[in-house]
This record gives structure tokens, C-alpha cells and sequence, in this order.
């Protein structure tokens, strides 16, 4: 399957929809906070689309939830902002978070800053910004593709 992952949009919702029109054959979509209201535009225009989406400390809308997991290919995903468990200064409580929930891959946004990396077998990926990414030049997101038994293939791009 493959699963799209953006995150901070800001407002940028022009980004987005470039991103949704050339990655329209996701399976699912993860938006991870901050730009709800640019998501809940789109989605009401998009139906059909799997969605799985989390409000940020930018967001204001009270029916999101802060956090959610959905399992893919025998993988199990917890999908946050992040700003809750404090992703600026430390991946612990989050990879702990994680852990608590069974988790084998943590989703989060937040830091504008796009990651791969594991921690206590626990793999934790942040797809970027699309308003502005602190290490790619440009707005970025994620392209993930899992497969039966657990495989997850993960990819950070580029408008």
C-alpha cells in the first residue's frame, strides 16, 4: 500500500492540493497537524480518500484528535503532532508512547524537520513541512509503501 504522509502546512494549502493531485494514488493519507482546516476543505471535495488526520498546536478545531493508530500490511502505526511529547528536545516519550500502544512505526510532525530514524526498535519518520522544511530546501512530505509481514519502505520528497 501506499500511504502519503504530509505535516505543517501553515496555511499553505495551494502546497498541499499540488501534493494530493500528484500523489493521487494513495492508498491513505496522514496529515499530522497544523493546517486542519486546509484538510477538512479537501476532504469535504474528496470523499472517497482515506483519511487519517491529527490537530497541532496551531489548530483550533476540537473534533480532530490529538493522536490515532492504524495498522497497514501486519504494521501498526501511532500518528501525532507531536508537540505533546516534546519531539523538539527528545524522541523518549514519544518512542515510549509508541511502545505503550503496541506501535511498530511513530508518525509525527511539529519540528519541521524531516527524519527517519529508530529508536528501541520503535522506527519514527516526520515527513517535513510543507510551508518550510528545516533541512530540505523547499517543502517536503512523505511517501511511505508497506507490504504483508511488517516491510515499510520510507521516503521523504521534495514539490
Amino acid at each position: 500500500m501506499k500511504l502519503l504522509v504530509i505535516s505543517d502546512v501553515h496555511g499553505e494549502h495551494y502546497i498541499m492540493k499540488q501534493v494530493l493531485e500528484k500523489e493521487a494514488d494513495a492508498d491513505a493519507i496522514f496529515f499530522l497537524g497544523d493546517g486542519i482546516r486546509d484538510v477538512e476543505v479537501w476532504q469535504r471535495a474528496n470523499p472517497q480518500r482515506r483519511l487519517y488526520a491529527v490537530r497541532g498546536n496551531c489548530d483550533y478545531e476540537q473534533m480532530w484528535p490529538e493522536e490515532g493508530l492504524a495498522a497497514f500490511d501486519n504494521t501498526l502505526f501511532f500518528y501525532t503532532h507531536g508537540h505533546e511529547y516534546g519531539v523538539k528536545s527528545t524522541l523518549s516519550v514519544i518512542t515510549d508512547a509508541a511502545r505503550a500502544r503496541g506501535a511498530d512505526v511513530v508518525l509525527y510532525g511539529h519540528t519541521h524537520y524531516p527524519i527517519l530514524t529508530e529508536q528501541d526498535g520503535i522506527r519514527l519518520f516526520n515527513p517535513g513541512s510543507l510551508s518550510f522544511s528545516l533541512r530540505i530546501n523547499g517543502p517536503c512530505y512523505g511517501v511511505l509503501t508497506t507490504a504483508p509481514g511488517g516491510k515499510v519502505e520510507f521516503e521523504h520528497k521534495t514539490i
